[in-house]
């Protein structure tokens, strides 16, 4: 992934990790159900393409904010789960939840 922020500030650096579209919402399936297999994360989001899924992965992976683990080998297939600097991101998120509880309409798309 192309670093798009001035990394000298901390909320720039964050935002490159978690910053893409639908990189908090995986993020948000995997603290809400714990490890997700890729097609989890298909059903959940019927709107993103499987190849945006694979590279927001990808981008978490590398990271280090996601594991996988392989769960079949023939053909091989993994579940994927939130590392301790994953787990961390909880506040984040929770933080993000009570904003727009509180703040973001319920007519947003």
């Amino acid at each position: 992934m192309a670093r798009r922020y001035d990394l000298n500030c901390p909320v720039a650096r964050t935002l490159d990790v978690i910053g893409d579209r639908w990189t908090v919402l995986i993020l948000r399936e995997l603290f809400l159900r714990g490890p997700r297999r890729f097609h989890d994360f298909e059903v959940a989001f019927a709107r993103l393409t499987p190849a945006v899924l694979s590279a927001r992965i990808k981008d978490l992976e590398a990271n280090g904010v996601l594991s996988s683990r392989r769960y079949e080998d023939h053909p091989p297939r993994m579940e994927y789960l939130l590392t301790a600097k994953g787990r961390a991101l909880g506040p984040v998120l929770k933080a993000m939840k009570t904003w727009g509880e509180k703040h973001a309409g319920s007519g947003l798309r």
